[in-house]
C-alpha cells in the first residue's frame, strides 16, 4: 500500500493525550464522571487522569482539583460531564486553561431544539475565540484502544487495526460487540462525532489516514455537515488505505429520523453514494457488513477479489455462494485442467471438482481434503480469491474428537500460509461461526475473516475487489485542469442573463451545447407556418418534431406544446397551427418565440444524461434510463465532476437496466462509447461554465448507431 498521509494531524493530541481532565467526576458509581475513571484505569490508560469536581479533594484514589485553573500541569484532553446548559461557561474555563480539546457529551443542542441550537452556537462561539477543539456535543465520547484512552465506558475493547468513525453509539457498540465475539478483529480509535459543531467529518477521517496503526476506517454517518470536504479528505484517504462507509438516512423517513437524531443535514443518498464510491469509499448496503467488510480490507487492501474460487462440502450452500457472488458483479471462472487434475488426486470420489467445487458426496467430508484443494485453488492462475463456505473450522464442532480437531486446526494453519504465499485472499463461511473454535482463532489471527453469511462473505470478496479497483484508477488519474468556455457559449449565456432569465430557451440550449462540442440535431425556429417553406429539405422531407418555444413555459406537454411525427410539409404546417392555438388556450398569457423544428430521433433506447448541483458535493453528474418514466423508476447513477472515463462506464454499469443497453429482444446493443463521450463533453461544459445550475438532456435515444439528444434544457444559478 502506499505510504501514510506525510503531516501529522493537528487533532492528534486530542484523540491520543497524555493527560486528562473528567469535568464533573463524581464519587458516585451511577454518574458518568465516576465510571470514566474506572474506565480509564480498567483500560490500562497510561496518561494521567485529572478529577475535576469543586466539592471533593479525592476520587478513586486520584486528587480532585476543583477548576481547571488550579490543576498544576498542562492538559491535552477535557471529558465534560456536566449538563449542556453549562457548556459555554465550561469551554471558557478549558480554554483558559489551554486546553488542546474538549468532549462534549451532553445532548439537548442543535439536534434537540431551537433554543439548544442557540446553546450550540454559544458553545462554538466560545470554543473558536479561546483556540479550543469541540467534539460533539450530542456524543458517547471517543476511546484509543492502543494508548488505553476510553472515554466512552465499554468493557473489554479489543486492541487492533480498524478505525471507527460514528454518529450512533449503538451502532458502534454492535461493532465493538462483534470484536468481543471473535476475540481477534480490534480498533485503534473510535470517535463519536455526535453533532459534528466543530470538528467535521473530513478532519476525523484524515487523522485516521495519518495514523499507522490503522489499517482501514469504518464510517457510519448520518449526514455531513460539508460534504464536499468529506469526500475530498475520502480522496487522499483511500489512496492509502481503505475506507468502508454505511450511510444512513437512505429514505425519505431514514432521512427525517437521521435529522431528528443528529442534527445533521442527510442529503439524498443515490448523488452521496456515487460520490462517496468515486471518491475510493466502499459503500455497503448492510450495517451488519461494515465491520466483516472493514476487517477483511485491512488484512487484503490491494489485493483482486474479482474471480473467486468456491470450495465446500455440500451443494446447497455453493448454491447460495455463486448467487452472492454474482449478485455482486463477481465472477466464477472455470478452473484450469490441471487444477481440476490436482483436485481429483486429492478427492477422487468428490462430487463435484469444477469451479464451484464439492469434495463432498461420495467422499465423507473430513479435513484432510482443505489445505491440499486450497493450494490447488490458489495455484490457479484463473482464480483471485478463494471463498470457503460450509464447516470449515467448525468441523470439530461436529465430531469433537481429538483427531478431528487436530487435523481442522492443522487445516487452518495451512489455508492461511498459502494465502499469503500465493497473496490471494481467503474468505471463510461457517454455519458456526459464533462458536469461535480453535480453528477459527487460528485463521482469525492470521488474517482470514470467518462470517457466519454466505451474503456478508460474498459482500467483503467485492469489498476488497472494490478497493483493488479504486488503487488501480488512482495510480491512473492525472490532474485535470480546468476547462475554458467557448465564445460563442459565453455569449449565449449573456444574452439570457440580460434578459433577466435564468432558463435557456431550447434553440439556445442547444446551440450552447453545439458550440461546447456536442453533436446536436439539426434544428430551426419559425415564427408560423407560413416560414416553413423556407426550410431545408432535411428538416421537412423526414418526419419532424416541433416544439413550442417560449421562457414562460418549461414543461412544453402540459400545454400541447409538442407534435411528434409530422410527415410532409402539409403536416408540418397543420401541426404548427394547431399546436399555437392549443398553447394559446391552455396559456393566453405566454411570450411565444416561435415554434422549434427538428427531425424525429431514431428508434433506439431513451436515456437521460445531466448536470445538477448537489448542496452538499457540488456539481454531479446524472445518468440513466430516461424519458417519462425517470421519475418513476428512478434508476440512475451519479458521479461527482470533474468525471473520468472510468467514472462515466462505472455509471453506465451501475444502473439495474443496465441489460437494455446490450439489447433485448433481438435488438442490437447500443454505441456504450457514444454515452461515454457525450458524459465527458458534459462535464467539461459544466465545469466551464460554473453559472450553469442543471443540464437536462431527457430524452436522449441511443442505438447502434450513436446518440441523437431529443430534448435539451439549460438552467442558469
Amino acid at each position: 500500500m502506499p505510504d501514510a498521509i506525510a503531516l501529522r494531524s493537528p487533532i492528534r493530541d486530542i484523540l491520543k493525550p497524555k493527560t486528562v481532565a473528567i469535568i464533573g467526576a463524581s464519587r458516585d458509581p451511577s454518574k458518568r464522571g465516576y465510571r470514566a475513571i474506572q474506565a480509564l484505569f480498567n483500560q490500562g490508560f497510561a496518561g494521567t487522569i485529572v478529577p475535576i469536581n469543586p466539592k471533593e479533594t479525592e476520587i478513586l484514589g486520584l486528587p480532585c482539583y476543583p477548576n481547571l485553573a488550579a490543576v498544576p500541569h498542562d492538559i491535552d484532553t477535557a471529558l465534560v460531564c456536566t449538563p449542556a446548559r453549562a457548556a459555554p461557561a465550561v469551554i471558557a474555563e478549558c480554554g483558559e486553561k489551554g486546553v488542546k480539546g474538549a468532549v462534549l457529551l451532553a445532548g439537548g443542542f442543535g439536534e434537540a431544539s431551537a433554543e439548544g441550537a442557540e446553546l450550540e452556537a454559544r458553545a462554538i462561539e466560545v470554543a473558536k475565540r479561546y483556540g479550543v477543539r469541540l467534539i460533539g456535543p450530542n456524543t458517547n465520547g471517543i476511546f484509543d484502544a492502543h494508548t488505553g484512552l476510553n472515554l466512552v465506558g465499554w468493557p473489554g475493547i479489543y486492541k487492533g487495526g480498524l478505525g471507527l468513525l460514528s454518529q450512533s453509539g449503538n451502532v458502534a457498540m454492535s461493532m465493538m460487540t462483534a470484536s468481543i465475539r471473535t476475540e481477534q478483529a480490534g480498533f485503534t480509535t473510535f470517535i463519536g462525532v455526535g453533532n459534528e459543531s466543530d470538528i467535521s467529518f473530513d478532519e476525523y477521517l484524515r487523522y485516521f489516514g495519518d495514523d499507522t496503526e490503522t489499517r482501514a476506517v469504518i464510517v457510519y454517518a448520518e449526514g455531513f455537515e460539508n460534504g464536499a470536504a468529506f469526500v475530498r479528505a475520502a480522496r487522499e484517504v483511500t489512496a492509502i488505505k481503505p475506507v468502508v462507509l454505511y450511510k444512513a438516512g437512505r429514505t425519505r423517513q431514514g432521512e427525517g429520523a437521521a435529522r431528528s437524531h443528529s442534527g445533521s443535514l442527510a442529503g439524498d443518498y443515490a448523488v452521496g453514494k456515487g460520490v462517496m464510491r468515486q471518491a475510493g469509499i466502499v459503500v455497503v448496503e448492510r450495517s451488519d457488513e461494515m465491520f466483516p467488510v472493514a476487517e477483511a480490507l485491512s488484512h487484503n487492501a490491494g489485493r483482486a477479489a474479482l474471480r473467486i474460487g468456491i470450495l465446500s462440502e455440500g451443494g446447497g450452500v455453493i448454491s447460495q455462494a455463486a448467487d452472492a457472488l454474482a449478485e455482486r458483479g463477481l465472477q466464477i471462472p472455470l478452473f484450469e485442467p490441471a487444477t481440476e487434475a490436482a483436485l481429483k488426486l486429492i478427492a477422487p470420489n468428490a462430487s463435484q471438482l469444477f469451479n464451484p467445487a464439492d469434495y463432498g458426496g461420495a467422499t465423507d467430508p473430513h479435513p484432510r481434503y482443505l489445505a491440499p484443494c486450497t493450494r490447488a485453488i490458489l495455484a490457479d492462475p484463473n482464480i483471485d480469491a478463494l471463498l470457503s463456505v460450509g464447516y470449515v473450522g467448525g468441523y470439530q464442532c461436529r465430531n469433537d474428537t481429538d483427531e478431528i480437531r487436530e487435523a481442522e486446526n492443522q487445516a487452518a494453519c495451512e489455508m492461511a500460509a498459502a494465502s499469503k504465499e500465493f497473496g490471494k485472499p481467503i474468505i471463510v463461511q461457517n454455519h458456526y461461526a459464533e462458536w469461535n473454535t480453535e480453528a477459527m482463532r487460528i485463521f482469525r489471527e492470521a488474517g482470514v475473516v470467518v462470517v457466519r453469511s454466505i451474503e456478508i462473505a460474498a459482500a467483503c470478496l467485492a469489498g476488497i475487489e472494490q478497493y483493488n479497483q479504486v488503487l488501480l484508477r488512482k495510480a491512473q488519474t492525472t490532474a485535470v485542469a480546468t476547462p475554458r468556455p467557448a465564445a460563442e457559449a459565453l455569449a449565449i449565456v449573456a444574452a439570457v442573463r440580460a434578459d433577466g432569465r435564468t432558463s435557456l430557451l431550447e434553440p439556445e440550449a442547444l446551440r450552447l451545447l453545439a458550440a461546447s462540442g456536442v453533436t446536436v440535431p439539426p434544428f430551426a425556429v419559425v415564427s408560423d407556418a407560413a416560414e416553413l417553406d423556407r426550410l431545408p429539405a432535411a428538416l421537412t422531407g423526414a418526419p419532424a418534431a416541433i416544439k413550442i418555444v417560449s421562457k414562460d413555459i418549461l414543461h412544453k406537454s402540459d400545454v400541447g406544446g409538442v407534435r411528434l411525427n409530422l410527415a410532409g410539409a402539409a403536416a408540418l404546417a397543420e401541426g404548427v397551427a394547431a399546436m399555437r392555438e392549443a398553447v394559446a388556450a391552455h396559456r393566453p398569457d405566454a411570450a411565444i418565440e416561435g415554434v422549434l423544428v427538428t427531425p424525429m430521433a431514431p428508434r433506439g433506447v431513451e436515456i437521460i444524461l445531466g448536470v445538477t448541483t448537489d448542496p452538499q458535493y457540488g456539481k454531479v453528474m446524472l445518468f440513466g434510463l430516461g424519458g417519462v418514466f425517470v421519475e418513476v423508476l428512478k434508476d440512475v447513477a451519479f458521479r461527482g465532476l470533474p468525471l473520468a472515463r472510468a467514472d462515466a462506464e462505472e455509471m453506465l454499469g451501475e444502473i439495474k437496466g443496465r441489460a437494455i443497453l446490450d439489447g433485448v429482444r433481438g435488438a442490437a446493443a447500443v454505441d456504450r462509447e457514444a454515452i461515454v463521450a457525450l458524459m465527458l463533453r458534459l462535464s467539461v461544459i459544466a465545469l466551464a461554465h460554473p453559472e450553469i445550475a442543471e443540464i437536462d438532456l431527457n430524452p436522449i435515444i441511443v442505438s447502434a448507431a450513436g446518440a441523437t439528444i431529443a430534448d435539451a434544457r439549460i438552467l442558469l444559478g
